[in-house]
């Protein structure tokens, strides 16, 4: 069904260093989890950093001949990269974004705008590009 929240929002299992660096989550996706507006959960970003960019690379999670899943990255409320087309032929990209200044620990999520013409389960490696 469309519109559903699934995944559980993973800690940070390190102390973060000062200077920049990237927070990396994995997350499996099921081929039923790239319909429009279905949220994934990702993790958690700590308090105290600024996030400059994505580093975006998903596995071909719709395998159809026209591949459709478009998916963002939120952090919190704020959507920081929107249009990512990675997961419709496994492709890799790393956006940069505007500056966001987390002042508290905030949920880092990827929703599909678009869903996936033909769903297939898939693994997403997202780092979210930081400095403290």
């Amino acid at each position: 069904m469309a519109g559903e929240t699934t995944g559980t929002l993973a800690e940070v299992p390190f102390v973060l260093p000062t200077g920049q660096f990237i927070v990396p989550f994995t997350t499996a996706f099921g081929s039923t989890e790239n319909e429009t507006n279905d949220v994934k959960n990702i993790g958690y970003l700590p308090p105290d950093v600024t996030v400059y960019g994505v580093h975006y690379r998903p596995t071909d999670m719709d395998t159809n001949v026209s591949p459709a899943v478009v998916h963002k990255v939120t952090v919190g409320s704020t959507d920081v990269v929107t249009g990512l087309t990675g997961a419709q032929t496994g492709t890799g990209q790393t956006v940069p974004c505007i500056p966001l200044r987390l002042t508290a620990k905030t949920a880092v999520t990827v929703t599909s705008t678009t869903a996936a013409a033909t769903g297939a389960a898939g693994t997403l490696y997202l780092g979210l590009i930081c400095q403290r």
